[in-house]
């Protein structure tokens, strides 16, 4: 099998019949390393697609891993609304390559949201799907092509909406929080099914703000369970659900949104999500957990090794790092990760 039937078989929930466990990284896969390889530099790569298809296929491309994920940073749809981005133009021309990051916050209520006639064509939305185009031309079914986004709950919390008065509204005014939610929900699945459109293979909700760390389990279930479960519902690809954080509390409902497979990070412990999970769902599918910073960016490529055993015997059906790739991360660490994966992860005949 090669790097795209393996990973769209685990998610088709076909798991038994690869040959091995998949290597991926459903969220950035770039690094300083593979900029320089491709010369696709932050900011150009986050609104060239053609540079933002380089770079998204470079960890693939260089070193093997199983998927190719676009864009790189977390402001795509809060631009979309109307949130102004500070692409760190200034750190780039020094040398310093940092992710994007929202100016200001720019709605009070969620009647002041900004919200496109023509989502297809309104900022990076357009320049994603030139770059899945391309992806897929030149990968086919080579690799799955992955797209992760925000969704409303991360975008309103850290990014549309201040987030001091957002946290609070979830105490203070429930129902203000909720049609922030109903406001962005149709026009969220609009951007993704546009992916969908261009022929992405597979999408990743990444929910950072939505971890047991930000939120109790009973906030999840209210504000951000129903919209996830209606959002991956109407999503026309395969989906993955990645909050990282602390997660183990609301694996159950992570689950229950509908997703292809969760991913989650090192906070939680596989050996627990794969029992949580399966309380809901007998053998569903589980990405993660690998420590991008302290494991795949730090430390030796034995550590790196032992790590993607120990998480392969929890019962990991996808291996991955974390979070994102931590940019200054050499190469031989991420084809490390890689090759333990092939080690370990060969199915038994």
């Amino acid at each position: 099998m090669n790097s795209y039937e393996r990973v769209i078989a685990v998610l088709e929930g076909k798991k038994a019949e690869v040959d091995q466990i998949p290597c991926v990284n459903t969220v950035s896969t770039a690094t300083l390393e593979f900029m320089q390889k491709e010369d696709a530099f932050w900011p150009d790569a986050h609104k060239d697609p053609e540079k933002m298809a380089k770079l998204g296929a470079a960890a693939h491309k260089y070193c093997g891993l199983d998927n190719i994920t676009v864009p790189f940073d977390m402001t795509v749809e809060a631009e979309v609304f109307g949130t102004p981005i500070d692409f760190r133009e200034k750190a780039a021309k020094k040398g310093r390559y940092l992710w994007p990051g929202a100016k200001r916050s720019v709605a009070e209520t969620p009647e002041s949201i900004y919200i496109p006639d023509d989502i297809a064509n309104t900022k990076r939305v357009a320049v994603i799907s030139k770059a899945v185009k391309i992806l897929k031309e030149e990968y086919g079914d080579k690799a799955a092509v992955n797209v992760f986004m925000v969704p409303p709950f991360t975008g309103l919390s850290s990014y549309i909406v201040d987030t001091i008065k957002f946290m609070m509204a979830m105490k203070a005014d429930t129902p203000l929080v909720h049609r922030f939610m109903e406001t962005l929900t149709p026009p969220f699945i609009e951007i993704a099914n546009t992916y969908a459109d261009a022929g992405v293979d597979m999408i990743t909700l990444h929910d950072m703000g939505a971890p047991c760390d930000n939120i109790s389990p009973a906030q999840f279930e209210e504000f951000v369970f129903p919209y996830l479960k209606q959002i991956i519902a109407g999503i026309n690809v395969p989906v993955v659900l990645n909050i990282c954080g602390r997660t183990e509390p609301i694996i159950g409902k992570m689950v229950e949104c509908g997703a292809n497979a969760i991913a989650v990070d090192e906070k939680d412990s596989i050996a627990n999500v794969r029992s949580l999970a399966d309380e809901v769902t007998p053998g569903y599918p589980i990405i993660g957990n690998l420590p991008p910073k302290t494991v795949i960016h730090q430390a030796p490529p034995e550590v790196i090794r032992d790590k993607v055993k120990e998480v392969i015997e929890q019962g990991v059906d996808m291996v991955a790092p974390g979070c994102d790739f931590w940019i200054q991360t050499p190469s031989e660490k991420i084809q490390a990760m890689v090759d333990a994966t092939a080690e370990f992860g060969k199915k038994q005949k």
